[in-house]
């Protein structure tokens, strides 16, 4: 059977305490009644209608009481039980029997399903108004003395039943959010170390290329792909911290210097324009973002001579393209058409959180990356 409801919600008491709560519940409702029980006809009959009401009424509750606000609905056979026994204890006249259908109504209220408690401890106190109005008792006393009593017993224990599955369900709740938004930062992060990381390394493996190439041939240009390499390296470092820290930024125009220079170190004739009519923050970043992604695809899957990175603004919004007449990214790095790269992949969820768009269309004479902002801006 499934947890009751609520029972993530409270500590558990041992087994034996919760019995011993109950019981104590239990001797202090049926005191009155065991002390009246001399004055019946039948006292031992009496005492063992009264010692077994006291019994069910543990074996009912006990499973509320070691942790409050568990219902244990499958037990309606010892609600009934309970219930029988009180009805037919109040055919004894001579029977202090008031507090006898406070046990009853409280495991109603424990025990009984939420929606429907309410309503079966309102039937049960109209029902001991009758049997107590039945004894001779007058209605005042009947009403005030055993009705409503009866009926407050019941109702506090099935409210404190529910206010128990409310805090059960608020911390489950609160435990469900805080694992997505853990899940949420992972998954931030990982996007943001593959952006920057990717780029770095794949410009740094350009550079030790080119510096094994030239070390015999021109000794002062490997120092200088040599000194990039360095610089580069540091330059990753630091942007990992940053990206730790959750302080991490780029801006449009270092990422275009960067792309520039690196497609540049490799070999790669390349032509950069941004002509666009200026970009809020939040979308030079992200424009940002693509043009690191875009040139470190190119370093390392075109294969191409010659690429373009442009921008440009019209009344759709903004653009930014990066094109390239090499053989186009591996097929584990495609976007859109056949697109499912972790790079590509992250950049797209990127613009469509920002309300924005990413096509890539490639073929044997190139390929070609699209950017798309709306002109109302591309941060929300």
């Amino acid at each position: 059977m499934a947890p009751p409801v609520g029972q993530q919600g409270w500590p558990r008491l041992p087994r034996g305490v919760a019995a011993a709560w109950s019981g104590v519940w239990a001797a202090g409702l049926l005191a009155p009644p065991l002390v009246s029980s001399s004055q019946t006809e039948h006292p031992v009959l009496v005492v063992t209608g009264l010692l077994a009401v006291g019994v069910v009424f543990v074996a009912t509750t006990v499973d509320a009481t070691a942790r409050a606000g568990t219902r244990r609905t499958d037990l309606w056979p010892l609600v009934l039980a309970l219930l029988l026994l009180v009805g037919v204890l109040g055919l004894a006249p001579a029977l202090d029997w008031s507090t006898l259908p406070l046990l009853a109504a409280i495991a109603v209220g424990a025990t009984v399903p939420l929606r429907p408690a309410p309503w079966l401890v309102a039937g049960l106190a109209a029902a001991v108004v009758l049997v107590a109005r039945a004894r001779g008792a007058e209605w005042s006393v009947a009403v005030w003395g055993t009705g409503l009593p009866t009926a407050l017993a019941g109702l506090l224990t099935w409210a404190f039943g529910w206010l128990a599955a409310v805090v059960a369900e608020l911390q489950a709740t609160r435990e469900e959010l805080a694992s997505t938004a853990v899940a949420a930062e992972r998954l931030r992060f990982s996007r943001d170390l593959h952006d920057l990381l990717g780029h770095s390394l794949s410009v740094v493996s350009v550079k030790a290329q080119a510096a094994r190439r030239t070390v015999r041939s021109d000794p002062d240009a490997a120092e200088r792909h040599a000194d990039d390499i360095a610089g580069l390296a540091q330059e990753a470092l630091a942007e990992v911290r940053r990206a730790v820290r959750g302080y991490r930024g780029t801006t449009l125009d270092d990422e275009l210097a960067h792309a520039g220079q690196a497609l540049r170190a490799a070999g790669i004739r390349t032509e950069v324009e941004r002509a666009d009519a200026g970009l809020a923050p939040a979308e030079e970043e992200l424009f940002a973002w693509v043009v690191r992604e875009g040139a470190t695809n190119v370093l390392r899957h075109a294969r191409a001579g010659r690429a373009t990175i442009r921008t440009a603004s019209g009344p759709d919004g903004t653009t930014l393209v990066i094109q390239d007449d090499g053989s186009g990214p591996d097929a584990d790095e495609d976007g859109s058409a056949g697109v499912t790269g972790s790079g590509l992949a992250g950049l797209r969820e990127r613009l469509t959180d920002a309300g924005g768009s990413l096509r890539t269309d490639g073929d044997a004479s190139g390929f070609r990356l699209s950017v798309r902002l709306p002109p109302t801006g591309g941060a929300r």
